[in-house]
């Protein structure tokens, strides 16, 4: 039998191939993926654009898939997503409606609303809950971010199960337009937190590697981006010591 708690961390996961190739090092990127990953990113997408996501868990029954568009306008830019966790006698559900943008050089905020939706089979039913997240960059010189975002800062509940309450904190530099090192630091109330290093490097103009370790357990993680025509398709594996590898897959397109 598999057991599930009443409404686990997953749902509100990072997304994106090169997110979990560089060990979950997020919070300070600005690609397509800060729709999930940090919603103050979403000022620096200038294309509409349009992706989708898949994590493999452990077991098939715990993987991940995420869909998201991003659409910019002249006051910022405006993204919804939706995703899925589970499988048909337990699952979660969860669709977002985020807003982030630049106020100034150096300065980008973005916040998202998140409408929650647990099903478990049989006399158990189904729970629904509302809560948003929030986050923000920094670029106090060039190619250094920094970079803080928290989810269910309400410390919302699914009925009467706690929704985690988590908050990140990172910092990247860009070495030579080509090398970008990200280390985040990730702590839920009454967790130890988990640290977590990443690196993006810029092979060619069409294909880039990233590699990463984090703690808590300790996870190491590789992957490789392919760049091609306003694609940008990323495959990404973390190695947990003891369970093996989980892949991830993510597209998106900038029209």
């Amino acid at each position: 039998m598999i057991v599930f708690p009443a409404f686990s961390q997953h749902i509100e996961s990072n997304a994106g191939g090169r997110t979990v190739g560089m060990a979950n090092s997020s919070v300070v990127l600005t690609d397509f993926w800060s729709i999930y990953n940090n919603q103050a990113g979403l000022g620096f997408v200038q294309q509409l654009s349009a992706g989708v996501f898949h994590h493999s868990g452990y077991i098939k029954e715990q993987n991940i898939q995420g869909v998201g568009i991003a659409v910019p306008t002249k006051t910022g830019t405006i993204a919804a997503t939706y995703n899925y966790y589970g499988y048909t006698n337990y699952n979660e559900q969860q669709a977002g409606l985020a807003f982030g943008r630049t106020f100034t050089e150096y300065f980008a905020a973005g916040i998202k609303l998140n409408f929650l939706h647990s099903q478990i089979a049989g006399e158990y039913g189904s729970s629904n809950a509302v809560t948003f997240e929030v986050g923000i960059l920094s670029q106090p010189i060039e190619n250094l971010f920094i970079g803080a975002h928290v989810y269910n800062p309400s410390y919302s509940e699914m009925g009467t199960e706690k929704i985690p309450v988590i908050y990140k904190a990172g910092i990247s530099y860009l070495f030579s337009g080509t090398t970008l090192l990200a280390i985040e630091t990730e702590k839920e109330p009454e967790q130890s937190a988990i640290f977590k290093a990443g690196i993006d490097y810029q092979l060619i103009e069409l294909v880039s590697l990233q590699a990463g370790i984090s703690t808590n357990p300790t996870n190491y993680s590789f992957g490789a981006g392919f760049h091609y025509s306003g694609f940008n398709i990323y495959v990404g594996f973390i190695k947990h010591q003891a369970l093996g590898f989980t892949p991830s897959f993510s597209v998106s397109y900038g029209f």
